[in-house]
């Protein structure tokens, strides 16, 4: 999450706490959907099946903290 840092602050600067992070949170969802979605392009390939890609965990870690994004936004704890 560390490439999205500038990104909201900047995003809660204009916006305020909660727009800035609903913001935020929706671009890393949309990068991650981008992300995902090449991933499994790529894996449709009969020989890289059995092979579980990295990339993955960071695509969770990503998840994790839009998650936490959201819930900050809208006051659950």
């Amino acid at each position: 999450m560390n490439e999205y840092r500038a990104l909201l602050e900047n995003e809660l600067f204009r916006g305020g706490e909660m727009k800035g992070r609903l913001r935020t949170a929706l671009t890393v969802l949309t990068d991650m959907l981008i992300e995902l979605n090449a991933l499994e392009i790529y894996y449709q390939k009969p020989t890289m099946k059995s092979i579980v890609p990295a990339e993955i965990a960071a695509l969770r870690k990503k998840i994790d903290a839009v998650k936490q994004l959201v819930q900050d936004s809208i006051g659950i704890e």
